[in-house]
């Protein structure tokens, strides 16, 4: 009895092991021929055709190979309503057929109906199901990329359909036609239509200017909107699109004509001063200290950070520790003023107290031991030193060291050349 159920608990294996094998052993198949045998293999099965327009050095293109094209799923979609292409825009007849398409990145996926006109594009890779949602839409003569444009040209713009064309603009790569139409179609916006629940999904995705006054309404205009959308939405778009123009004037360099927008830097400081928004007080902070550090202004960047930690302006700032970190550093480095420098020093003390996780601990405690040496106490600077290097062995034993690796100097990479 024994050996008859080893025997059939065997042979159920096996047959799982099959029946798994064979679920997974399909993938699109693409016609490796002319383009114009596919364009008369379409029309002959009345099919739309499927272009998966790569180059032999894309890594997204082979992930999307490897990854995506090998799922059944994804297969079986492709193969029932597609005729499938695949063509290496390098070589064969892709320099020919490349500019017609106006390939402009990679991998980028276009479906071309029989008569040979590209009605959607994709560019881009993306997880099975995520794509397969995007490539659906070409099947549906009102949402196809081909069909968007043509009701936008004829003046259709309501909430719903923008959203829609807006969306089709990004998936094709569109970058400067989505961000100017969509900056065009949110001015037009009366302050009611900007309240309507069909435009909230144009706001949340496609307003990216804080410096305007859509923007200024919709901070003014908070709880309305949170208790359409939940508070949580609403402050998370608040906050992300003021943090990225933060960030743009971060990393502001000068060339090709470009000015530095001090005007505008300063008008979003007293848009967040005036602002009725929870975490105003850590924007500013954020701000400033990138400003007067992009400025070499020591003492006024001293002023904020001090500021920040006197007033508690970073308390639910979830870096507000590497911030005083960051700055300790950046004292230590640009300045040899013994006040300035006891400054830094506290700030450092605060965050390497503060901080719980021993693998950003062990770098806070080594800022403080290398400014305490900077101000001549040479004992404390030694305890902290140790006391780095126990959280550093602590973090590496927990498996959650963090490893640093050099960045390349600027200009310093030569662009890959073909061999």
């Amino acid at each position: 009895m024994k050996n008859l159920f080893k025997m059939i608990t065997a042979v159920a294996l096996a047959i799982c092991c099959s029946v798994n094998a064979e679920a997974q052993n399909r993938s699109v198949e693409f016609e490796h021929t002319s383009w114009k045998k596919v364009l008369k293999k379409a029309k002959k099965e009345d099919k739309l055709i499927f272009v998966d327009c790569y180059t032999s050095w894309c890594g997204p293109c082979k992930m999307m190979a490897k990854d995506v094209f090998t799922q059944d799923h994804v297969a079986d979609y492709f193969n029932s309503n597609f005729v499938n292409f695949k063509i290496d825009m390098e070589k064969g007849e892709g320099p020919t057929l490349k500019p017609g398409w106006k390939i402009n990145a990679y991998p980028t996926f276009l479906v071309i109906n029989s008569e040979g006109e590209v009605i959607h594009r994709v560019v881009g890779a993306f997880g099975a199901d995520e794509f397969i949602t995007y490539i659906k839409d070409a099947q549906d003569p009102d949402k196809n990329f081909a069909a968007l444009s043509k009701a936008y040209e004829a003046g259709q713009r309501d909430g719903e359909f923008m959203f829609s064309y807006l969306r089709g603009l990004r998936l094709a790569n569109l970058d400067k036609e989505e961000a100017r139409k969509a900056k065009k179609y949110i001015a037009s916006l009366s302050k009611d239509a900007l309240l309507k629940k069909e435009n909230w999904n144009i706001i949340k995705f496609f307003m990216k200017e804080p410096l305007t006054d859509e923007f200024r309404f919709v901070v003014e205009n908070r709880e309305k909107y949170a208790e359409m959308h939940g508070a949580k939405e609403i402050d998370s778009k608040i906050y992300t699109t003021y943090n990225k123009k933060i960030e743009s004037f971060s990393y502001f360099y000068p060339g090709n004509g470009r000015e530095y927008d001090k005007a505008g830097f300063d008008r979003m400081i007293q848009d967040l001063q005036s602002a009725d928004f929870p975490k105003a007080s850590e924007l500013i902070a954020i701000a400033l200290k990138n400003e007067y550090q992009r400025l070499n202004d020591w003492s006024k960047y001293a002023s904020v950070i001090d500021g920040a930690l006197d007033f508690a302006l970073l308390k639910n700032y979830e870096k507000q520790y590497d911030y005083f970190n960051s700055a300790a550093s950046m004292i230590a480095k640009a300045s040899t003023d013994q006040e300035m420098l006891t400054r830094a020093l506290r700030w450092a003390s605060f965050a390497a107290q503060n901080e719980s996780r021993v693998e950003y601990k062990s770098g806070y405690l080594a800022t403080k031991a290398n400014l305490l040496e900077l101000v001549g106490n040479a004992e404390a600077a030694k305890t902290a030193k140790m006391e780095s290097e126990q959280a550093d062995k602590a973090a590496e034993k927990a498996g959650t060291k963090i490893i640093s690796i050099p960045a390349f100097k600027m200009g310093g990479m030569k662009p890959a050349k073909k061999k």
